[in-house]
């Protein structure tokens, strides 16, 4: 069963290489509706492969998960007239996932010796 899900693994780890591979692809295109929609799209199929880990009992992938996000919302928020710079938006997200995950993170005790 452990081999199954490690070959799972490497089989969602390698799609999402392609995605990120896409996504830069996609940024690389000149500025216009397509650009927007192929950042907007890749950005959700890297979300949705994460929904599909949790699914298959995978663990999920942070790091994708925040660059399918900041592809969604920059591509969305781009289609809609509002231009934003994708880097600055990873950043604005990466570090709110920091500062939440510790305030939201139960603490260690620490047992004296």
């Amino acid at each position: 069963m452990e081999t199954r899900k490690l070959d799972l693994e490497s089989r969602f780890d390698n799609i999402g290489w392609g995605l990120l591979f896409l996504a830069f692809a996609a940024l690389a295109l000149p500025n216009g509706t397509g650009e927007y929609a192929a950042v907007a799209g890749v950005g959700a199929a890297m979300l949705v492969l994460n929904a599909v880990r949790v699914i298959a009992g995978v663990e999920i992938r942070w790091f994708s998960t925040l660059l399918g996000a900041t592809g969604l919302v920059a591509g969305v928020m781009a289609l809609g007239g509002v231009k934003v710079d994708a880097l600055a938006l990873f950043f604005v997200f990466l570090g709110v996932v920091t500062i939440v995950s510790a305030v939201v993170r139960p603490s260690r005790r620490v047992v004296p010796a």
